[in-house]
């Protein structure tokens, strides 16, 4: 609410151009910048168009893509992060498009930071593996979020 430049906190204290700017972020679908994610490589669906099916009756098209999971801006995050607290600001700071004003739009703004960290919290803690030698490892993130930062796990 309070990037929308309104102070209230009791909905019943809303007037009817502030319950209307809440209700309606404006997205510009041109704008989006995430992609789905799946865990394969296949480059056939870097870039898809979708809503053009039959059955979405009030489909727009746009031009998108899949990214691999472990190349995503969450995974990212997860690299960097330092506690659950530091994740959850993370996560709901990430930019996902621009209205058709042109102001961004974050995950918070449409109310998932707190799912993303919910479902991310568990993988904050390095996972204990070995190596082809058998010599124990720990490995946090994966290695495209930390190449992307330029550490290593």
């Amino acid at each position: 609410l309070k990037k929308l430049g309104i102070d209230k906190t009791n909905p019943d204290d809303l007037t009817e151009e502030e319950i209307t700017s809440f209700a309606r972020l404006d997205i510009d679908p041109e704008t989006i910048t995430w992609k789905r994610v799946v865990d394969v490589c296949d480059r056939h669906l870097r870039k898809i168009t979708v809503g053009l099916a039959d059955t979405e009756k009030k489909g727009t098209p746009r031009d998108t893509g899949f990214d691999i999971t472990v190349a995503s801006e969450i995974m990212a995050v997860l690299a960097l992060t330092t506690s659950l607290a530091d994740m959850r600001e993370r996560l709901g700071r990430m930019v996902i498009g621009l209205s058709k004003s042109g102001e961004p739009i974050t995950t918070d703004d449409l109310g998932v930071g707190g799912a993303l960290a919910v479902l991310m919290k568990e993988a904050i803690m390095p996972t204990l593996m070995q190596t082809i030698e058998k010599t124990p490892c720990l490995i946090h993130a994966g290695p495209f979020a930390n190449i992307a930062h330029g550490n290593s796990s």
